[in-house]
């Protein structure tokens, strides 16, 4: 179970891009400033892109709730643990 970490960064990009129309909307009928709306929405998106990113590749090292399909039956990742080894 492993991902490139472009697919973080692309998965990041798309959840962005609603928040961004979100973001950019709230803003503009807050303050009535186009300008100023886009600037503050393109930064804050910037950013939380980036601490997205940051998150997905931590979260990727979580052994936590991940497992692989063996023989039909569910294999959970075991931390210091070989498979195959006894109990």
């Amino acid at each position: 179970m492993a991902s490139e970490p472009m697919r973080s960064f692309i998965k990041g990009v798309i959840w962005e891009t609603g928040s961004f129309i979100l973001t950019f909307g709230s803003v503009y009928v807050i303050y009535g400033n186009f300008l100023s709306s886009l600037k503050f929405s393109v930064v804050l998106t910037t950013v939380k892109i980036m601490l997205f990113f940051i998150h997905e590749r931590l979260w990727k090292k979580v052994r936590w709730g991940k497992y692989h399909i063996v023989g039909g039956k569910k294999v959970f990742e075991k931390k210091n643990k070989k498979a195959g080894k006894g109990k």
